[in-house]
């Protein structure tokens, strides 16, 4: 009878457990001590004892005892014996703490911020547990051996399980810190479970005769012994992306967190009373203690706090609220005393990371008077007059620019990005590379050096971070995982196919996700010469004026009927009201979900979207205080009505995000007339400043925002890029916009399928499958970047 292949996968493992007909012995000597019994052609299967035991050196060798010397201090035993076992067919199953994993219905976790959720249950039997530090070895150990199957599983698992309880830990992991000793709180046993008796120890004076026979060091003793870094390339940064995406995603939630863990809130707050909204409904944790250490001293390091506050994808309303955010990330580790080295990097935080040219006179005011607990003003009044002075700037260049048809009542055919027709419409406050080296060359007094410099962006759609779905990239032939799909770089375009064929280098045209750029989200600023330096060609386009920043926040997005809009709260940038909106589009029985950003008319403002269970709201969402952190829910401008325009068909399939503007018609982007609103709110509670709800999801009532001055042009020229975040935070999709001219009403934006998925919103009740009752952080989440040009 012949063995079936399971029978023969039992017979394998068996050899392993118990030791049967090995052919060779492995001496591995790491973080301990160990022999193993093992078999050549199980071990071959793994590139590392491929290459070892193939290769000449290693066929003529008579001895059947290898010695392995692992360096790296994240190869730990169990997550060795667990690859070896892997290779033998067995091995206890993982289990990955169901409190560890995010949901689109819980996106910071089941066990967040509450502790009647057990964060480390008991393991089940037989089961080995998935804790962070052992999938962190597991894949470390896994990329050293080369097995490119278990390295995507760990992988992946690292990416699916990113959260408050194991963000640091994952970042720490992808800047090159070393996983540390076992955490006796998580009960993580130091070798595999079901295979402890596999590995014989090695008697101690063997082990320190071969430890220093191995050593290819010689270190003073003397001196401290500098912390190893241990770097794995693309899968470093993969991990480095996803949690770099979740802290800018989260920041507002977990620091609202610690401040309550703190006992601080925003009782020393600045601003006046009606500035904020009083978080009683926020969700306060039982018990303090598990709320993890992020924003405090003993979390992210202050070059990190420093990126990420400035990052133009930090999910706060707007530089008022980035502002009071620092302010509090300040005070909050200013408690445990005061750091020279955070000291030193505070000043430069304040006076580069936050655009205050784009806030009101109010808040410039406001925070000029604004003195921290050393007795010093966080930012110099000198940074508030220059950014007074830029913004008088800007606005003399706008209202005093004739406007070329002040009575045109309806879009024109939108020009081409580049064109003669569009440069009309332009500030003229770009410069070009070329033109910036020839000032520098003619050493023109007038040319400002040291900037900052802002690039105008090109047309471009790309991701960064991943939540563990796409690790494996999709083979056609079906063939095995290799090492070098695993080492696939996650940062490309996602559909270079549709986009415009890109007039910037490709190190301009998007950032690297590396280390040095922290991931991706560093916010890039040049001076004259790095300008140069980073366009050799000559034909990237510059704006000295720094963009406008907004983020926004759509809940119930998966509820919208086809062509309805959900809006965001709408902004003054430059004498223009703009908001963002999302819209659900059917092209060929596929769903799509489109983001734009809007030109809003100042006759007929919408509602912002609103959480559920604001529908009895007590007051008007401009009387509501500004929220801080958290959701933006803290006081609605936007547009109420849901336009429905007809959406002709596009050339990319539907799976691509297509740019285009649905209020326009040119030949090569789809088109749609602005039709005609629901009816008028007058007289309704929408009306009286109540929350309305319509068709399942809700809105607030619509508040237009303080306008200094309005811009007379029929049409402006502006370029901006959108940054959607994935519902549990751990990747991004961005799309970037070179600039386009923007009648009143009109739109610009993306539609794609892959922002109607899990990934991005809740589809489940969409689609008939409730999924219970649903926090306010339950949204699709949005970071736009606006610039007049």
């Amino acid at each position: 009878m012949t063995p079936s292949a399971a029978d023969i996968q039992r017979h394998i493992y068996a050899s392993l457990l118990h030791g049967r007909t090995p052919d060779t012995v492995l001496r591995v000597h790491a973080s301990w001590n160990a022999t193993y019994r093992l078999h050549r052609i199980i071990l071959i299967q793994a590139g590392f004892f491929n290459s070892l035991f193939t290769a000449g050196f290693a066929e003529s060798s008579p001895s059947h005892e290898v010695d392995i010397v692992f360096d790296d201090t994240n190869i730990t035993r169990a997550a060795f014996e667990l690859c070896i076992a892997r290779l033998y067919g067995g091995g206890p199953p993982l289990h990955i703490f169901p409190s560890l994993v995010p949901s689109n219905v819980q996106p910071l976790t089941s066990a967040f911020p509450f502790t009647s959720v057990d964060l480390r249950p008991p393991t089940p039997s037989g089961h080995h547990p998935g804790t962070p530090r052992f999938l962190l070895s597991l894949l470390a150990t896994s990329v050293y051996l080369s097995i490119p199957t278990l390295a995507a599983h760990a992988l992946s698992s690292i990416l699916s399980t990113i959260g408050p309880y194991t963000v640091l830990q994952y970042l720490d992991f992808a800047l090159g810190k070393p996983i540390g000793p076992l955490d006796p709180n998580w009960n993580e046993p130091e070798a595999a479970v079901g295979l402890e008796h596999i590995a014989h120890s090695i008697p101690d004076d063997a082990s320190s005769v071969a430890s220093s026979s191995a050593s290819f060091h010689s270190v003073d003793t003397n001196s401290p012994v500098p912390e190893k870094q241990f770097h794995y390339g693309a899968i470093s940064d993969k991990i480095g992306e996803a949690a770099a995406c979740w802290l800018a995603r989260w920041a507002p939630d977990i620091l609202d967190s610690e401040e309550r863990k703190a006992g601080m809130g925003t009782a020393n707050a600045p601003a006046p009373a009606m500035s904020r909204r009083p978080k009683a409904d926020a969700v306060v944790p039982s018990d303090c203690s598990a709320v993890p250490v992020i924003w405090d001293r003993g979390g992210l390091s202050i070059a990190w706090v420093c990126a990420l506050v400035s990052s133009d994808t930090l999910f706060v309303r707007g530089e008022r609220e980035r502002y009071d955010f620092a302010r509090a990330v300040v005070e909050l580790r200013r408690r445990h005393g005061i750091l020279q080295e955070e000291e030193e990097a505070w000043p430069n935080l304040f006076e580069k990371g936050i655009h205050y040219c784009h806030m009101s006179m109010e808040d410039v005011i406001v925070i000029s008077k604004d003195t921290s607990s050393t007795k010093q003003p966080y930012v110099s009044i000198a940074v508030l007059q220059a950014a007074h002075w830029q913004n008088s700037i800007l606005r003399q260049h706008i209202t005093a620019r004739p406007a070329s048809s002040s009575f045109e009542t309806r879009p024109s055919p939108a020009p081409s990005p580049g064109s003669p027709v569009q440069r009309e419409k332009e500030l003229g406050i770009t410069q070009t590379t070329a033109e910036i080296r020839a000032r520098l060359a003619a050493a023109d007094p007038a040319l400002d050096q040291t900037g900052p410099y802002y690039l105008v962006p090109v047309d471009s759609s790309s991701r960064i971070g991943d939540n563990g779905t796409t690790v494996r990239p999709p083979s056609v032939d079906g063939a095995p995982l290799s090492m070098d799909e695993l080492f696939t770089t996650s940062f490309t375009p996602s559909s270079p196919s549709i986009l415009t064929k890109p007039s910037v280098p490709n190190t301009l045209s998007r950032a690297s996700a590396g280390e040095e750029n922290f991931f991706g989200i560093q916010t890039r600023r040049y001076t004259a010469r790095a300008c140069i330096a980073a366009d050799p060609a000559g034909t990237a386009r510059w704006a000295l004026h720094p963009p406008f920043r907004f983020a926004a926040e759509f809940w119930d997005a998966e509820l919208l009927p086809e062509k309805a809009r959900l809006y965001s709260h709408t902004v003054w940038c430059g004498g223009s009201l703009f908001n963002a909106y999302v819209q659900v589009v059917r092209k060929k029985g596929a769903v799509q979900l489109g983001i734009y950003l809007h030109r809003q008319s100042t006759l007929d403002l919408p509602g912002a979207s609103a959480p559920r269970g604001e529908i009895h709201s007590l007051s008007s969402p401009l009387a509501r205080p500004r929220e801080r952190h958290g959701s933006l829910v803290g006081y609605g401008h936007v547009q109420t009505h849901a336009r429905g325009p007809s959406l002709p068909a596009i050339v990319p399939p539907p799976a691509t995000p297509a740019h285009y503007s649905p209020s326009i018609h040119p030949p090569t982007r789809s088109t749609t007339p602005v039709s005609a609103s629901l009816p008028s709110t007058t007289g309704s509670p929408l009306a009286a400043g109540l929350a309305l709800s319509a068709g399942g999801y809700t809105m607030y009532a619509p508040v237009s925002p303080p306008a200094p001055y309005r811009d007379p042009r029929p049409s402006v020229s502006a370029y901006f890029t959108i940054s959607c975040a994935s519902a549990t935070g751990a990747s991004q999709t961005r799309f970037a916009s070179a600039p386009d001219v923007f009648s009143v009403s009109q739109s610009w934006g993306w539609k794609s399928s892959s922002l109607r998925t899990e990934e991005y919103i809740d589809v489940g009740e969409a689609e008939g499958r409730p999924s219970g009752i649903r926090g306010r952080e339950v949204s699709l989440r949005a970071c736009v970047v606006l610039g007049l040009v």
